[in-house]
């Protein structure tokens, strides 16, 4: 698959409704480079994540240092994706707000079954994400910061020299 195929699938799409998309990095445009394995890396967050279209296969893979997962079978299938997760994205509220964010998690993932069951698989990249979305290992940025700033500073031990003002002995 060539860059213009590529291109033809995302520019639709770009840059706002794949910016809607939860996974970190710029989307591209062409000509797109190659990862190691030949596929055209699409997104890129400059570190160590992001989203590669396999040229042979047509299929949109996350790829975080040596993990991959599927985003979509093809990029037909990513339009409808990134359709679908815009509309809750928009409309949903955070996970802080279990019950409600579980239904509108759980009608996503209905509707990515029927738009693309490979992509719905236990192990791949929107099983994983709403996974760590609903855990509670899941943090909101904004959150954190404002915790951060009510908590006092506190000394660790870490440094036992005494400071400029004290004094000490040597005997």
């Amino acid at each position: 698959m060539n860059d213009s195929r590529i291109w033809a699938a995302l520019e639709p799409m770009h840059p706002s409704a794949l910016e809607d998309m939860p996974m970190d990095g710029t989307w591209l445009r062409p000509p797109y480079i190659n990862d190691p394995a030949g596929r055209a890396v699409v997104c890129n967050d400059g570190d160590f994540q992001f989203v590669v279209v396999d040229r042979k296969k047509g299929a949109v893979l996350f790829v975080c240092e040596d993990d991959e997962s599927l985003i979509a079978s093809n990029l037909d299938a990513l339009a409808q994706i990134v359709a679908a997760w815009g509309s809750i994205d928009r409309d949903a509220p955070g996970p802080e707000d279990d019950e409600e964010f579980s239904e509108v998690r759980k009608s996503f993932e209905s509707q990515l079954k029927v738009i693309d069951p490979a992509a719905a698989g236990p192990n791949e990249f929107w099983s994983l994400y709403t996974e760590e979305l609903t855990s509670g290992d899941y943090v909101d940025i904004d959150d954190l910061e404002d915790e951060e700033e009510d908590e006092p500073v506190t000394d660790t031990g870490d440094n036992d020299r005494p400071g400029a003002d004290e004094s000490f002995s040597v005997a």
